[in-house]
Formats: C-alpha cells, sequence, structure tokens
C-alpha cells in the first residue's frame, strides 16, 4: 500500500507540472494540495527544495499526508514539516523529505502540538526515500502521535539510513520510535534518539534501527541519549550505546525503566553515565537504578555487561560537585545499580569568586580616578564653575588565589566650583562614572583546559569635595554609588561536556577622605605628601549555573595609600610631576557558597607599590582649558600599568 501511495503521489506532481492546477490550503501555508492517485489520500506538500510547510489546524478530511519536499527523480533536501495544531485521524504519511530516485538529507519535521492518530503502518519520517536517508531530523516538544516515528526511512531493495536524529523534548508518543529504517537490506549507523525534558514515552517503545524484510542489514553506532528525563518505556533494543546525562538524583529511584523488556536486549550495548543533573542533592551512600528490566511485572533480563557500564571520570553533578561511586548489576540481570562513595565540590567553580573579586577591584580603580579630578580641579588656580572629564586606561593583574588580569576603560565627567572662601580654596564636583573591562579566565574539568571570556560594566555617580588652606595643608572626601554587572562565557562545564556562563548584578557603595600637604621647594617646585584612604563595599549576589546555586558573599575593600609628588615648572604652561607611593589593601575578600558549601576564599589583601610621571598643561591665564596626562606603574598585589587623560573647562 505504500508503494502505491509514493508512487501516486510522484505522478501527481508530474501532473501539477503540466496542468498547475493546484492551490494552497488556506488555512495553512507552505504547500499545495495533490491529488497522490489513492482513493481518499491527497496529500499536503510542498514541491521544491527547500520548502517551509506549516500546519496549525485541520486539513480538508481526504488529506492524510503532510510532505515538506515532494521530489520525483532528484534529491529532497532542505525541507521542514512543522505541525503546531489540529486534530488528524487515520492519518497515513507526515514527512520532511520523500524522493524515489534521489537521497533525502537535512530534512526536518516538528510536531509542537496538534493530535495525531496514524494507520496502521502511517507514520512520522524526517526524510522518506527508496535510495538513502542522511542528517534528517525529527523533533517532538508537544502533541500526542500514535503511530510510528522514523528519524529516516529507507523504502527500497538497497539503501542506508546515516546521521539521522528523533529528539523527544515534551508531548506524548505511542508507538514505535526508531532512529534508522530500512525496508529490506542496507546500513543503519550513527543515527540518535534523544529523550529530554517532559516527553511522555509509557507506551513507546525505542529501537535504534530497524528493517522488516532484511536479513543483511548492517547496524553499527546507533545510540539513545536520556538526558534530563526519567520515566518508562516498553523496550529499547538495537542501540550500541546509551549515554545518561544529566540525571536527576532520586535516592532509590529509577532513570530509565523497561516495561515490556526483551531478555538480552543490552547485552551489547555500552552504557556511559555522564552526569547527574545541577541542583540535584546526592549524599554518600545513596543509590538509583540507572535502568531496570521488566516483563509483565516480573523482573526481566537485559543481559547488561558490567563491562559494558562506563563512568566519566567517576561523575560530577552539573558545575558545582564531582564524586565516585561504583556500578553493579542486579543478580537476576534486571537492573543496573550505581552507588555514590565520596561527593566533593568541583574545584573549577572556585574561578566565580575569583572574577568577583577582581570586578570589585576594578570597581576600586574608579576612586583613584575621582582623587585625580579634584588634584586637577584646583591646580589651575581660577575660581568659578568648572567642568571637567577624564578617562582611565589600564591593564592590571591581581594577585588572587589564580592571578588574574583586566584590561579595561574608565572615565568620569562632572560639573563642580571652586571658590576663595578667606583661608583656603574650597573646591566640589558633582559627577558620573562608568568603566568597562574585559579579561580571560583558564580552567579545567575532566582533563580538558578551556578559555572563558568575561565582561565588567559599572556605571554610577557621586559628590567629591577638597579644601586646601594657604598654608598647604588640605583635606578631601568623596561619595560614589552605582551598579556592577560582571558577565562570563564559557567558565564552566558539567560531565556532559556542555560550556556554560553566568551574569552577576551587585551595586557598590564608596567614600574616600585624604589629607596631605603640599610644601613649597622653591618658586618652581613643590613637593606634596599625602594619605589616602579608600572604602569600597561590593553587594554579593546569588544566581543559578547549570541549576547550581552560586551565593556570592559582599566584598568590603579598605585600602591605605601614602605618597609623596614632586611637581616642577610649576609657574609654566607646561609643569610636569613625579610620584611614589605605597599602598596596602586591608580587606578585599571574596567568599561564595555553592550548593551550600565553601570555596576557598579570593583575596586581593596585600601591599602594592606605584610610581607615576604626568605632566599639566595650561595654555595662559586667559585661556578656560586645563589638561593633564599621567602614566603610573604598579607593584606588588597589583601589577600592571595605567594611563590618564584629563581636562577642565572653567567658566
Amino acid at each position: 500500500m505504500k508503494r502505491r501511495l509514493k508512487y501516486g503521489v510522484m505522478a501527481s506532481i508530474v501532473a501539477i507540472g503540466m496542468l498547475g492546477t493546484t492551490a494552497a490550503w488556506a488555512a495553512n501555508s507552505g504547500g499545495k494540495i495533490i491529488d497522490t492517485g489513492v482513493p481518499g489520500q491527497k496529500a499536503y506538500a510542498g514541491t521544491k527544495n527547500g520548502s517551509v510547510v506549516k500546519v496549525d489546524s485541520a486539513l480538508p478530511s481526504d488529506v492524510s499526508n503532510i510532505v515538506g519536499g515532494l521530489m520525483l527523480f532528484n534529491k529532497a533536501s532542505s525541507n521542514t514539516v512543522t505541525v503546531s495544531g489540529g486534530n488528524f485521524e487515520n492519518f497515513s504519511i507526515i514527512t520532511g523529505g520523500m524522493a524515489i530516485d534521489g537521497d533525502a538529507s537535512g530534512n526536518i519535521v516538528n510536531i509542537v502540538g496538534g493530535t495525531i492518530s496514524f494507520e496502521p503502518f502511517g507514520y512520522i519520517a524526517g526524510a522518506d526515500s527508496d535510495v538513502n536517508v542522511n542528517n534528517n531530523k525529527v523533533n517532538i516538544s508537544g502533541g500526542i502521535i500514535n503511530g510510528y516515528v522514523y528519524g529516516g526511512r529507507v523504502e527500497a531493495q538497497k539503501g542506508n539510513a546515516t546521521n539521522n536524529n528523533v529528539n523527544i523534548s515534551g508531548g506524548t508518543v505511542k508507538g514505535s520510535i526508531c532512529a534508522g529504517f530500512v525496508e529490506v537490506d542496507g546500513k543503519i549507523s550513527d543515527n540518535t534518539i534523544t529523550v529530554s525534558g517532559k516527553a511522555v514515552l509509557t507506551e513507546a517503545s525505542l529501537s535504534g534501527g530497524d528493517s522488516w524484510l532484511g536479513d543483511d542489514v548492517v547496524m553499527q553506532n546507533n545510540k539513545l541519549v536520556i538526558d534530563n528525563w526519567s520515566g518508562s518505556v516498553l523496550k529499547a533494543e538495537n542501540f550500541d550505546s546509551i549515554d545518561f546525562k544529566n540525571m536527576q538524583w532520586k535516592n532509590g529511584g529509577t532513570v530509565l525503566t523497561l516495561t515490556e523488556a526483551e531478555d538480552g536486549s543490552l547485552k551489547n550495548t555500552k552504557i556511559n553515565l555522564l552526569s547527574l543533573a545541577g541542583g540535584a542533592k546526592p549524599a554518600v551512600n545513596q543509590s538509583m537504578y540507572i535502568i531496570k528490566g521488566e516483563e509483565y511485572g516480573s523482573p526481566a533480563d537485559l543481559g547488561i555487561q558490567k563491562d559494558n557500564v562506563h563512568v566519566s571520570q567517576d561523575f560530577s553533578a552539573g558545575v558545582a560537585l564531582v564524586g565516585s561511586g561504583t556500578v553493579s548489576v542486579e543478580s537476576d540481570g534486571s537492573a543496573l545499580k550505581y552507588t555514590i562513595h565520596s561527593l566533593m565540590q568541583n574545584s573549577q567553580t572556585h574561578l566565580v569568586a575569583q572574577n568577583h573579586a577582581v570586578a570589585a577591584a576594578f570597581v576600586n580603580q574608579g576612586t583613584d580616578l575621582i582623587s585625580d579630578s579634584l588634584d586637577t580641579l584646583s591646580r589651575d588656580d581660577k575660581y568659578g564653575v568648572k567642568t571637567f572629564a577624564a578617562v582611565h586606561g589600564n591593564h592590571s593583574k591581581y594577585d588572587v588565589n589564580s592571578d588574574l588580569k583586566i584590561n579595561g576603560w574608565s572615565g568620569i565627567v562632572g560639573v563642580g566650583n571652586e571658590k576663595d572662601i578667606g583661608n583656603g580654596d574650597f573646591s566640589w564636583g558633582v559627577f558620573f562614572e562608568n568603566g568597562s573591562g574585559t579579561y580571560r579566565t583558564y580552567n579545567s574539568f575532566n582533563g580538558d583546559f578551556f578559555r572563558g571570556d568575561g565582561n565588567v560594566v559599572y556605571n554610577g555617580g557621586g559628590i567629591a569635595a577638597r579644601f586646601e588652606q594657604d598654608n598647604g595643608v588640605y583635606t578631601e572626601g568623596s561619595l560614589r554609588a552605582g551598579l556592577l554587572k560582571n558577565e562570563m562565557k564559557d567558565a564552566l562545564r558539567d560531565g556532559a561536556g556542555n560550556s556554560y556562563g553566568y551574569k552577576s548584578e551587585s551595586t557598590y557603595y564608596g567614600a574616600h577622605i585624604g589629607v596631605g600637604k603640599v610644601i613649597s621647594l622653591d618658586a618652581d617646585n613643590d613637593l606634596d605628601i599625602y594619605g589616602k584612604f579608600f572604602h569600597t563595599y561590593t553587594d554579593g549576589d546569588t544566581f543559578t549555573v547549570a541549576g547550581d546555586k552560586f551565593d556570592l558573599d559582599s566584598i568590603t575593600s579598605d585600602r591605605l595609600r601614602i605618597g609623596a609628588r614632586l611637581t616642577a615648572n610649576k609657574e609654566n604652561k607646561l609643569s610636569t610631576y613625579y610620584g611614589l607611593a605605597y599602598e596596602y589593601e586591608f580587606n578585599g575578600d571574596a567568599d561564595m557558597r555553592v550548593e551550600n558549601m565553601s570555596t576557598p576564599q579570593q583575596s586581593l589583601k596585600g601591599s602594592s607599590y606605584m610610581a607615576e610621571i604626568g605632566m599639566n598643561y595650561q595654555p595662559g591665564s586667559d585661556s578656560p582649558w586645563s589638561f593633564d596626562v599621567s602614566m603610573r606603574g604598579y607593584t606588588g598585589q597589583r601589577e600592571g600599568f595605567s594611563g590618564n587623560v584629563q581636562a577642565v573647562y572653567s567658566f
């Protein structure tokens, strides 16, 4: 019957080319209604490669086939069928691509919704060909299906079904699900069924490959993947391997139950236990059944060989935990069980706390720019309203538990005023600040080394003031607040090899106070001796990565800087200055918990040394402009260099 249907459909394509009498069904899109030549069996189909056929409501009662690309003597390739609604009864075929004398490749069927009931031999297929089918897909995320499902299907004396996939993440399937099928003889290889999400398969059987009439069928490398799913199916057979990924751990529970298992169906099947799902709560001495076989309520001998069971680097749970355990096969061969013997924190997660510490250090650098702007505001000896702007570029390395380098730019713009208040000059300003930095991380897990890329951005504002007495003694201070965002890509991995990033947001608050004295050495040279204390508080954050919970504690930074700066040629338009400073970070501790387990503390605490050189240019007494350029180098806890460019305009 299927053969008669297929040739009837193909003959109708020729008629379409000659007569052009078909029309698209108005309620759906991308296809035409075609008379197959079989009474009561019309097709809604695309008639060229690259067709996209969408069906979201019922078709006419005499339409029982949906085909993405219906080809005759050509290949059927790159066609798509999507069914998202409708009630289809006694249907015959839904396929992404159909060809007689050509391969069918790269075709896709998406079942998103609807209820589909097939006649006894009706089916869904990623592609259908009388030659070869390869690289086709069926994606089922919703709906109810009663019938056969094939990743790729060959209807011929001999053909190959290779690299086809059936992905089931939702919906209900009742019937046989087969990754690759050849009707007579051929090769069925490298096909995969993946089950995930909330798929309901209690009345479905799973097969890596199948043939109805073949005596010389070669089956190899066909795989079943169970990804973050647990439940029961009728049976599972003809799989070279079964991969269990992101298993939801439940003490005493079962991941996969075969309720109508056939004896010995998994005798030659490799079973790979790759990873537990993030957020799982495993514990030492807990155990869980990975596979259980039943036959009409009684245990069934699946034939599992213990030597065929493989655990990837023992096991991992999400990105946060690693552990070890043992595999055991029930004496009657009906079940495979895994028991946990050790559990510990995954060391790759420590990188997140390091990144949090470095992001906080990057915000700290903004305080330096505020202090520098106060110096520049008071340097031009002009009173009145002033606007100021500064840009600070830096390359820094911080000696946390693992050295991290960050490159970035910080900027500040504001408006202020300077005036004479009798025994000195008082200057103040309000400002907006912004900073953006990038950094790279290097991590390892399961013997693989990988690079992550991070980006830090902060935006905020504040107020700053300085009072300098006529005798050269001055005091200064500032208050600031804003939002810090830290984003990482490819920072962590799980046992299945998936990469994960994360996003973190924290508010920050800062203040600084400084005292110093400018000593006039002679008419052209001054010596500025100062001490400054910087305080920055960066709030914590909570987020999840691969289901694992990360709790970042707040970071408090308290830095004391003591230094001296020599200014030469201060009466000239172009003056130069040179400085040395010592800085000590008293706190800067970054603590973190992952799945309620504490990680090693990361800290910015320690000594740093700074040397600077700069110049200030004031075009003249009649010019409102003043410019300042400087370079700094750092060593110690903080290493690297920075450059500042500042400008002040006085009204």
